[in-house]
Parts: structure tokens; sequence; C-alpha cells
């Protein structure tokens, strides 16, 4: 889940963390914000030790980041001269150089090959997500396993998310050595379906709970004018399909397409058999029948023709201006977007409900993994590299579970994520003037703690209300719709609707030499597929072409890795 959630203050979770005694100061006499002290603001020492310990010294961290369109800077401000920098130079003698920017990871990817294939410097802190790049990054010795110094310095509750979800280390792990720090997801998010409940009501239509239910809301909603205006102009569903294709998204998703019939459909997710063999269930016969739906439904004009270069705003473009009735994706949809909708159209009414489910009653989708894909390297030989555990630890404290009292209580930066409003501090977006989320101004763009996400929306789905602060402030980011929403998600896991993927599979040999092609292969084979210049039967000899190919190899390889890691 990429994109414009991670604008949202959705992303910020908590968990209890343990007391830190080598960093802490019981110093909170005052209660107004920016004035308390904590941890952060002890007396400088000598000593090197301390998760939150402040150098006596300066400490230069050379890294690297990606600046997309979502990382935004006050005025005067830039990625060498900012708040959430200058802070952690205040809080820790940490002070963030940056060797190179890029405007997407593709951009970082190709700098930091070309740089080590030149032997021209690297940074000492990286995030990447390249699995094949970290491989190479791990065999040309420029950076060190990550074990001992994470041990020593990581804050608790950032080490409690890997104790929770210890499969994280897998694809960090290289003869029995960590070299990267896996950074987190938020487990138990997903997507629902949502739908104009305006138009159910105009057409007398009650909310599918089959999947041909579903086809005949989707017919109404295309044929017979839901918006009034005497023209052929709405369809019954906005989807995505450009790059994404049958992967899951966070908005127009077309996964539902195949969870009816309890195919996960998303191209790089592995499942176990019960024979306990692992495999991607996309690639299977059973996908057939998702493709058939969709090929059916292009045809009969449920969406529109030009799906195919839909992205995620294009999407929500179409749902948001009054023209499709239903769409698929992630509950806190009625925060962002939705609410263009109600402005665009007078009347309208949205709602979650449930995916569809097929002829055995149920549906099943992937649960979302713990960890987001981005791992952090060290480089070796640099003399303090404690820093880089430092620096990460700053924001599993001060973001993710601020004391109240604290400086951070409400957020990382005043004006930023966090304002005074009529004489009081608040983080609601809505009220904090020109909001911004800082916390993307860091190296790795996103903190998040996996179990976070399901324990704070269990109590509030159940009617509790917000006690810590980061609690308050997901809280504060949640709407009566979105906790419906969430409802949905916490009865997937619930029932095991939501099924868990194998997670840090390698690049194998036959990936690294195989996978661009089939990638090339399978998005042909798929888009022919529904826009129905190839019958949904000629999948069959696909898959055996695909095996012939090189995926029959890499199955081989990632069974192996599997059987030999599951012992």
């Amino acid at each position: 889940m990429k994109a414009r959630n991670k604008k949202l203050a959705l992303a910020v979770l908590t968990v209890t963390l343990a007391a830190l005694s080598a960093c802490s100061n019981t110093s909170t006499n005052s209660r107004q914000p920016g004035n308390a002290k904590t941890e952060n603001n002890q007396t400088e020492t000598n000593s090197n030790d301390g998760s939150l310990t402040k150098y006596a010294n300066p400490v230069t961290l050379t890294t690297a980041k990606v600046l997309e369109g979502d990382v935004k800077f006050k005025e005067g401000e830039s990625i060498d001269n900012n708040i959430i920098d200058k802070s952690i130079e205040e809080d820790l003698n940490i002070k963030l150089k940056y060797l190179w920017t890029a405007s997407n990871t593709a951009e970082l990817t190709e700098k930091i090959r070309l740089a080590l294939s030149a032997n021209q410097e690297l940074p000492d802190m990286l995030a990447i997500t390249d699995p094949l790049l970290m491989s190479q990054l791990v065999q040309s010795g420029k950076y060190q396993e990550v074990d001992t110094v994470f041990e020593k310095y990581a804050l608790d509750n950032w080490k409690k998310g890997y104790e929770s979800y210890p499969e994280v280390w897998n694809g960090v792990t290289f003869q029995g050595k960590k070299y990267g720090l896996p950074m987190f997801n938020m487990v138990g998010r997903g997507n629902v379906m949502w739908i104009r409940e305006d138009w159910l009501k105009k057409l007398n239509l009650k909310a599918p709970t089959t999947i041909s239910e579903l086809e005949s809301v989707m017919d109404a909603f295309t044929n017979q004018d839901p918006d009034g205006n005497g023209k052929k102009d709405t369809y019954g569903l906005a989807v995505t399909l450009k790059d994404m294709g049958v992967n899951s998204t966070w908005l127009g998703s077309t996964d539902f397409a195949f969870a009816a019939d309890g195919v996960v459909s998303s191209d790089n997710v592995w499942l176990k058999k019960d024979d306990n063999t692992v495999y991607q269930p996309l690639l299977t016969p059973e996908a057939k029948g998702g493709l058939g739906r969709l090929q059916q439904w292009m045809k009969k004009g449920y969406f529109p023709q030009d799906s195919g270069i839909y992205d995620n705003m294009k999407a929500a473009e179409l749902f948001t201006s009054g023209k499709a009735g239903i769409t698929f994706g992630a509950y806190w949809l009625s925060i962002w977007p939705f609410p263009d909708l109600k402005k665009n159209v007078a009347g309208s009414e949205f709602k979650a409900y449930p995916y569809p489910t097929g002829e055995g009653g149920s549906y099943k989708v992937a649960m979302e993994s713990p960890t987001n894909g981005v791992n952090i390297m060290i480089r070796s030989n640099i003399e303090h590299p404690e820093a880089v555990i430092k620096y990460l630890n700053w924001f599993f404290k001060n973001y993710l579970d601020p004391d109240k009292g604290s400086k951070y209580e409400y957020g990382l930066a005043e004006g930023y994520d966090w304002a005074v409003v009529d004489g009081q501090p608040t983080n609601d977006k809505s009220k904090v003037p020109n909001y911004m989320d800082a916390v993307r101004i860091s190296v790795p763009k996103d903190f998040q703690l996996p179990d976070a996400w399901m324990e704070m929306l269990r109590k509030f789905t159940a009617g509790e209300k917000p006690v810590t602060p980061m609690e308050v402030k997901q809280y504060g980011g949640e709407d009566a719709k979105s906790l419906e929403a969430a409802k949905i998600l916490l009865d997937d896991i619930d029932s095991g609707r939501q099924l868990k993927p194998i997670i840090g599979i390698p690049v194998t040999p036959s990936m690294m030499t195989k996978n661009a092609m089939l990638d090339k292969m399978r998005k042909e084979t798929l888009t022919k597929i529904i826009y129905g210049e190839a019958s949904v039967d000629s999948y069959d000899k696909f898959l055996d072409d695909y095996d012939k190919a090189g995926y029959g190899k890499i199955k081989e390889e990632v069974n192996e890795w599997y059987q030999s890691n599951s012992k």
C-alpha cells in the first residue's frame, strides 16, 4: 500500500515501550507542548551507549533518499535544511548528509547500482527495496551485518515487532547473518467493498453479498441511469488495471473477482498448501474464474474500456466524480478521497461492505505483509554504526510512542503535523493549517509497528476511547464510516478470510536471470485475456509455457528454500 494513503495519519501507530534506563530523564515538570524534557533532552555524555543518548560531539551520517511528490517542506526548507533533521541533530547530535536524492525508488536503485559498479562512495545508511540489489551489496562487502549493533541499541518496541514476526528477517539474512533492518507494515489492514448507497436506494436494490448479486448490481448501475440525468454515462465499477493489473491495490482493486473462488490474485504472493509446499495462486488454473469475470465485465461495459491506463488516482476520480457506483479499496477511503464525492454530487452516500462471496459462501484475500519491503543497511567500517540505530530509534519513540507531556506528544513538528488552535494543541488534520506529515521527510519514509493497527482498532470498534498519545492521534484520523470498514477487516482476520503470505522469500538464481522476461510474459497474457484478445482457456497453455520458461525452476528453488527454513 503505497501512494496517497501514506499521506494519512492512519499510518501512525503505537505499542507499549519499556522504560529506557540508559537514556531516561524524568524531568517532565511542564506539560505544555515544546517545553517538556524527555530522554531526548538529556545532558550530553562522552559515551556512545544508550538507545537515545546524545553524542557529545557531532556525528555525521551520509545517506540517500527518495523525494516523491508527497514529501513536502515549508518555505525556505529543503532536504538539506528541514525541521526533522534539525530536531534529530538537536536531540542526538546526529547530522544527516545526503549524497543523492531521487524522484522514485527505481531511480535511487539505479544510482546505487552505478555507484557500486564504479566503486564510488556509498551512503552510511541506505534504505532499499530491491532484494537483488541487497544481495549485490552484501556480496560486495560494502555493507555490514547488523545483528550485534541492533541487539545492543534498538528500542524495545522495535525489537518486539521482530519478535512477533521473526519471518521478516528471512529476506535480509545471508549465510546466517542479518544484513538489513526490515521496516514494518501494519498487519490487518486491507480492502473492503465501497458502494454508492444512494444509487442502491434509487434503484431499490440491496447491497450484494455474493458475486452473482454483485454482477446484477453492476449491471443496474451501468444500464439503469442511477444518477438520473437521462444519459448512459455511469459504470458499475471503478478499477485500476494500469501497472497493478490483478494485484491488490488501495483503490480500484480487482482482487475481489478472484477472491470469490478463494484465489489470492496478487502476482507477488506465495501461500502455503496443506502439504507444506508453497505456490502462487494466480499462477494456477483456479485463477481462470476471476479472469473470465473481468473479461465479461469489460465486454458488458461495467467499467471503462480504457481502465487499462487507470492508476489509483484516475479510478478515484471516476468514483468521486459520481460516475461509478462500486469500487474496492482501503478501509480509510471515507476519510480521503471520498469526501470529494459529497462535494461533487449533492445527496450522494457511500458505505463499506464485505467482499462478495463465491459458491462456497466465503472469500479469501491476502493478509498484509508485516514488512513493507524497505530494508535499512549500514555501511561497513563506519565509525558509529550505532548512529543508524539511534536515528531509527528516534522515530520508533517520538513518532510511534511519544510520552504524554513530551514535546512530541502531539506530533513531530509544530506547524507541520500539529498546531495550537484556539489555545489547544491538536493533530487533527482538518484543523491544522497547511498540515504536513513530517515523518515523510525521514529516510525510510514510513514508521509503523505491525500489530498496532489491530490493537487500536479493536479498541475503537468496541467503543473504547483512546488513551495514549498515538491512540488519540489514530482515533482523530478515523470517522464513523472508516470504523465500520475496519470492523469488516477485523472480522476477516478472525474468520480466517485473510491468509498469511510467505515472507522473506530470497532472490533465487532463476529469479535473477528469468524474472524480467517472466514479468513481461505474465502481464501481456493477463491483459490480453481481460481485453478479450485471448480466450480464458488460453491461460492453461500460458501456465505450461510459463513453467517451461523458468517459473517451474523458480518454484523448485523457492520450495527448497522454504523447506530448509521451516524446519
